[in-house]
């Protein structure tokens, strides 16, 4: 029997649980689209419906309930305005603040991952408006009379299936004989043409006649067709050789012969060795070298385009005509490496195990030069597990700590949440006396954290911040640069100095997201003066260009302060849809601090969580409506203000005698003084006693009543 028991209540709370879930939902910045990762239990039904700047996002889940709050923490493109779930259950609504469109995929089983990113919106094709596959019949002709027999519908598709038979045994024998190509595109909409009848050229010989499979069938003369988009052909490692680019001799005497050998009498350049020589500038990272030698070349084909493609990109040079390894991740081998160098990540279909073999078969030095931004590519792509084994092939090569290494480590340990090693790593890279170019890039990304993680700066950081602003001023890096020195001086609370280092206007959605830092962290850590000083001269157009989380700092802070009116103000930004809930709450208390009860009552109308039902039940009190309040407080568990609001409002009937507390006890005397006194009038001594009694009581019981009360007149 208790066996029984135990497993019917195994049973509610497991059903329970399927009831409601949620969906947590992580995002992320990337260069060119914003990602939204979204955790779903594996086999769970998903669709994205996309519209005009916007998309709905729905899951098969009961009663899902999407975890939106730290979303917008990490955005700053302005791709993603908003995330709105009306209700438990019902799709996710995304607005975009962009011409954008949104796509997904499943990763893994259970992640839907969203990418945002620019681009026109094509609805649907209308199925109805599409052709006729099947030519149309000829109604002109007269039919011949015949009695009305219903066919079954299995009849009525013979034909069709006879068509859909004849149409692809062609296509197989036209992929045989490597005519038709059947890597079909993605599944999604394009253009369509219609071809009609393909017409021979003009100046075909009389002898030569030209068809297509498509010819054959009977009946598709004026068909119309989708378009297949092409994909190009993969790059063999055999036809690639890179491992084929260097000899057997020492480099120097190498180069030697090969530049002794490159002009022939009469200053005739020599094609083949030419190839050699800048096949081998490329093999051991001399790409500027191999760039030159190409250029005395007349006449190049596909062969010398990937040649100066990777010569190009060792030495960090644009790749001049479009990337000869363009879509060849898909292939594997040598190229999938090059492609993902080159076009800077992981494309979906990549074959990522041949990826990383082809790494692991370059030379030591391009090896230690391309596994960092390998690890970053894969980073970015969630594949943490790859990143780490690139890295542990460079550490095998590698003895020393390249400041480079350092900050792809330092990526790895911030993705998995190790924060505390990623701090260290940055610390390290920043602070390295061998560092170069790294060590801004590491300084700036160590600020960075330590305001995600509201953490403190040291002063050597604060000073490195100054030097590496001014060191840099004139080059890429230093509004970068500029920005972590002002951000460093608000995490040291140099407020003063941070908001002098501005630039006029902050044009630059680089300094705005700046700016937004700067303020929350002056809500969080400033003294009221410094943050009544650079708050209420905010102009217009600073107010209004601020972050939604932006304004919600400064309104909570406002308000404490007593500059209700203006926290209200920054709370009430209609035309934002994000944090719907926050705003609301912070406008009721705003208008609660104003005096003015009812508004808030109004703002708070449909809330039902408990931060809401406590404002609710203040708004309540400065009504003098105590009983209300009192109600509302015994529902969310605050029993002794509940009591309190009882007693205030004169229920004592309603007060819980029981329940500990100085108003419990107060309801129980209240009580206590109220009830009847037993009078015995056929005995008068009794009777005398009894009410000398009764009378001492009554003055004890006042007398404790007056000092749990300890003199508060409010009572």
């Amino acid at each position: 029997m208790r066996r029984g028991i135990i497993l019917a209540c195994l049973w509610v709370v497991m059903a329970s649980g399927t009831m409601a879930q949620t969906v947590r939902v992580r995002s992320g910045e990337h260069d060119g689209y914003t990602r939204l990762v979204f955790q779903i239990p594996p086999g769970t039904d998903w669709d994205l419906a996309s519209h005009q700047n916007g998309a709905r996002l729905a899951v098969a889940l009961k009663d899902a309930t999407f975890e939106t709050d730290a979303v917008f923490s990490r955005l700053s493109a302005g791709r993603l305005t908003s995330v709105l779930q009306p209700e438990p259950g019902a799709p996710l609504e995304l607005d975009f603040g962009c011409d954008c469109v949104a796509t997904a995929f499943l990763h893994r089983q259970t992640m839907v991952v969203v990418d945002i990113a620019p681009g026109a919106f094509t609805p649907p094709p209308d199925i109805a408006a599409l052709p006729p596959l099947l030519p149309k019949p000829d109604v002109t002709k007269p039919r011949a009379a015949h009695p009305g027999v219903e066919l079954p519908a299995s009849l009525l598709q013979l034909q069709r299936r006879g068509f859909e038979t004849q149409l692809m045994s062609r296509l197989l024998q036209g992929a045989d004989r490597e005519v038709v190509d059947l890597n079909l595109a993605n599944v999604g909409a394009r253009q369509s043409g219609y071809f009609g009848p393909i017409q021979s050229p003009a100046d075909l010989p009389e002898n030569l006649h030209v068809s297509t499979i498509l010819d054959e069938i009977p009946g598709l003369d004026q068909s119309a067709l989708l378009q297949v988009e092409t994909r190009p052909k993969c790059i063999a490692d055999a036809e690639l050789g890179f491992d084929t680019w260097t000899g057997t001799q020492p480099f120097a005497q190498h180069v030697a012969e090969l530049r002794g050998g490159l002009f022939q009498e009469f200053d005739r350049l020599d094609i083949e060795t030419a190839e050699k020589l800048a096949k081998l500038y490329t093999y051991f990272g001399f790409g500027a070298e191999a760039v030159q030698v190409m250029q005395l070349v007349p006449k190049r084909d596909a062969k010398w385009d990937r040649i100066e493609a990777m010569a190009r990109f060792i030495d960090d040079q644009q790749i001049a005509r479009s990337n000869p390894f363009f879509d060849q991740q898909r292939c594997g081998g040598d190229a999938a490496l090059w492609a993902v160098l080159t076009e800077g990540y992981l494309a979906k279909d990549a074959k990522l195990n041949s990826i990383e073999h082809s790494f692991t078969r370059l030379p030591q030095h391009l090896k230690v030069q391309f596994g960092p931004l390998l690890s970053e590519i894969l980073i970015e792509a969630d594949r943490l597990e790859s990143a780490h084994r690139i890295l542990r092939a460079v550490d095998r090569v590698n003895d020393t700590d390249d400041p480079e290494l350092v900050l792809a480590k330092a990526s790895i340990a911030e993705a998995e949440g190790d924060d505390q090693q990623a701090t260290d790593l940055l610390t390290k890279a920043a602070t390295a006396p061998e560092a170069t170019d790294e060590a801004p890039l590491a300084l700036a990304r160590l600020i960075e954290k330590r305001w995600s993680d509201r953490g403190a700066i040291t002063g050597q950081e604060l000073d490195l911040a100054a030097a590496y602003a001014v060191q840099f001023r004139n080059s890429e890096s230093g509004p970068m640069m500029a920005r972590a020195h002002v951000l460093a001086l608000a995490l040291n609370q140099e407020f003063g100095a941070a908001f002098g280092r501005f630039p006029a206007g902050m044009e630059d959605k680089a300094w705005h997201r700046t700016h937004d830092q700067v303020l929350q962290l002056l809500a969080e850590r400033g003294d009221d003066v410094s943050f009544l000083r650079h708050v209420l001269t905010l102009s217009m157009t600073e107010r209004e260009g601020m972050t939604i989380e932006t304004a919600m700092a400064l309104s909570d802070r406002l308000t404490q302060l007593g500059f209700a009116e203006l926290g209200f103000e920054m709370a009430n930004r209609p035309a934002d849809k994000a944090h719907r809930a926050d705003r609301t709450r912070l406008r009721a208390r705003a208008s609660i601090y104003e005096d003015r009860p009812r508004h808030a009552l109004l703002e708070l109308a449909g809330e039902r969580s408990e931060p809401a039902m406590r404002l609710r039940a203040q708004a309540l009190i400065k009504s003098q409506d105590f009983a209300g309040a009192a109600l509302i407080l015994k529902e969310i568990g605050e029993t002794d203000a509940a009591e309190r609001n009882f007693w205030r409002a004169g229920l004592i009937e309603e007060a819980q005698t029981e329940t500990p507390g100085m108003y419990g006890n107060l309801a129980g005397l209240s009580q206590a003084l109220t009830d009847p006194i037993a009078r015995q009038p056929e005995k008068p001594l009794a009777d005398a006693t009894a009410l000398l009694e009764a009378s001492s009581l009554t003055r004890s019981q006042i007398n404790d009543m007056f000092n749990m009360l300890g003199g508060d007149v409010s009572e």
